[in-house]
């Protein structure tokens, strides 16, 4: 069993990776060293090393971290309901980024919330496949365009949301974005 983490070792990392988020909101994501990091911080060099190898080991972090959350998200709504009741899952997604949307809006300035979307998505694909297949409404091309088409049309969505491109509420966002991929399903009717 591995040892509890130190409240100290937590705060530290979280002060990183908010760090290099804000970081990221105002230069490129290649051009930020740990220098950079720890003086926004306000950590020591130490302190950064102790739980990082570098600036990618941070990205790396917030990456899985990120992931694993949005797969735990949607392993308790219940993979069978995200079809049912798409609505619901968009709006416990919006309302989960909104909870710290600046720290968000940080990352989407970079790809490290376009690269676990689409990992996400990749983790989830074969299986949405075989729910759309398994119904009988339509074949492995149809499915593979339809998730195509609504993956990268949601994503798209929640990443202007995040930039204020598109204003609204979690309930307004994800009510006008469930209704669109609600009228997608008619593909298959």
């Amino acid at each position: 069993m591995p040892k509890a983490e130190y409240r100290s070792s937590i705060r530290s990392k979280n002060l990183i990776k908010k760090a290099l988020a804000k970081l990221i909101h105002e230069k490129d994501i290649s051009k930020i060293t740990v220098s950079d990091i720890i003086r926004e911080a306000d950590i020591s060099r130490g302190t950064f090393y102790a739980h990082y190898a570098d600036v990618n080991g941070v990205i790396e972090q917030i990456e899985c971290e990120e992931l694993q959350n949005l797969i735990n998200f949607v392993d308790d709504f219940g993979f069978e309901n995200i079809s049912n009741d798409t609505k619901t899952f968009i709006k416990l997604i919006c309302e989960y980024l909104s909870r710290d949307m600046e720290y968000y809006r940080m990352l989407v300035q970079s790809n490290i919330i376009n690269n676990f979307i689409w990992r996400l998505v990749n983790i989830y694909y074969e299986k949405l496949l075989s729910v759309l297949i398994e119904s009988g409404k339509c074949s492995k091309n149809d499915a593979d365009l339809y998730l195509l088409y609504i993956a990268s049309g949601a994503k798209s969505v929640v990443v202007g949301w995040l930039n204020g491109e598109i204003k609204g509420s979690p309930d307004e966002v994800s009510d006008r974005l469930g209704k669109i991929v609600d009228s997608c399903k008619a593909f298959f009717d």
